[in-house]
């Protein structure tokens, strides 16, 4: 099942093939793009003769919990690189992307910002991976008029950061909605969570227990947890001292195995299960067992063109076993935006960046579905699948 926040009129799916053929023209195969093609191709200078590149900045958790989703976000925008340039790239120069490790950290971020906007003067950085490194990244790249465009990041509190800060994955105020009305319909009558203690896990926290108690159900206990400790049973006992029949789980990567696995040793079971967000957080890196039968939700769509034709690429491109999440697509679909913002306004005025990447989110259909940004610079649209977790896999809930 796939639920779609605030479904709205799509465009054109375009295909690589299609982009190819425009892009060595400096132009983009999509229904109602005239304006775009004539701006690209006629009214602004060429610089297919420089052979400088086109430098623009990443940040990510190479190394650390989250290294399994940030490897996999490089990858996505690893892929998009690869079809830009050999679509030619940003105005005939290449496209050439500096990654900086957050260690999976908000001080690796700010790190890594610092280095990229300071050293390396880039004008643009994708990432990050998580709210907590995020929300500082971005305020401080605002603040430096460097567009920032975030791939996996969802607290409502990005929304306040400024003009130059973008976001391409919906937030938590839905997906806290959206997995505690899937939870509701298990028939509970009482709820508890375990979540990251960082604006992340407190947005889901907020917004699941909003919903619940919107239901008239009874909100037992919430638990926050700090990351990177070795022992988390005193948080698992206090969560279950009351018998919920529901828990909530919002866990990164390696805390999440080690958090199911001491729940099951203990064990610790919710009555009608647990429910979790964004399951590729962690689908990855838990011991099967001590995860079987979590339901939750998956963000983003579940076919189409462009997400078979990415996933096939993808494959093909850094073999099978690579381990995908549902991040890397987002990431592909950030550096696709940021490439065409590029090409229509330029590749250092970050007004006009800005500018344009409102304009071409519009007319540019994603991997994971339409990009429109709101005035804010987030996400109009996403996209919910519900699954279960059996047998070491994800798989739909039915």
């Amino acid at each position: 099942m796939v639920e779609i926040l605030q479904q709205r009129e799509t465009y054109s799916v375009n295909t690589f093939g299609e982009r190819r053929q425009e892009m060595k023209r400096l132009a983009f195969s999509v229904a109602g793009v005239a304006f775009l093609v004539v701006m690209l191709i006629m009214g602004m200078p060429s610089l297919s003769k420089a052979v400088e590149p086109v430098v623009i900045g990443s940040i990510g958790p190479l190394t650390g919990t989250n290294a399994i989703q940030g490897q996999d976000m490089k990858r996505g925008e690893q892929l998009a690189l690869d079809e830009i340039n050999a679509a030619g790239g940003i105005y005939g120069r290449p496209l050439k992307i500096l990654w900086e490790d957050t260690e999976s950290s908000a001080k690796g971020g700010m790190a890594a910002v610092h280095k990229l906007v300071e050293i390396n003067k880039v004008h643009l950085i994708l990432g990050a991976y998580s709210s907590g490194v995020s929300l500082p990244t971005g305020q401080w790249t605002n603040s430096k008029k460097v567009i920032q465009i975030a791939e996996a990041s969802t607290s409502p509190k990005l929304r306040d950061i400024g003009p130059y800060f973008f976001n391409v994955i919906g937030l938590d105020e839905v997906m806290g909605t959206k997995l505690a009305q899937f939870a509701l319909e298990s028939g509970a009558q009482t709820f508890a969570s375990i979540t990251v203690n960082n604006p992340f896990g407190i947005g889901i926290e907020i917004w699941t227990k909003k919903t619940v108690e919107r239901a008239g159900k009874k909100w037992v206990e919430a638990v926050r947890y700090d990351e990177k400790k070795s022992d988390y049973r005193a948080e698992l006992q206090r969560v279950f001292a009351k018998n919920p029949d529901v828990v909530f789980f919002t866990a990164y990567g390696t805390e999440s195995k080690l958090i199911l696995k001491q729940a099951y040793e203990m064990g610790l079971k919710p009555r009608l299960g647990w429910y979790a967000d964004y399951m590729t957080m962690w689908s990855n890196e838990v011991i099967p067992e001590t995860a079987e039968g979590i339901k939750g939700l998956v963000i983003g769509p579940s076919g189409g063109i462009r997400y078979k034709e990415y996933h096939a690429n993808y494959k093909k491109r850094f073999g099978k076993n690579a381990k995908q999440t549902a991040f890397g697509a987002y990431a592909y679909d950030a550096t696709w935006l940021a490439a065409l913002a590029l090409n229509m306004a330029g590749a250092t005025n970050t007004d006009a960046i800005a500018q344009a990447l409102y304009a071409v989110s519009k007319i540019y259909k994603g991997v994971t579905g339409d990009k429109t940004f709101d005035k804010d610079g987030m996400q109009v649209t996403d996209y919910y699948q519900r699954m279960v977790y059996k047998n070491g896999k994800l798989v739909p809930y039915k």
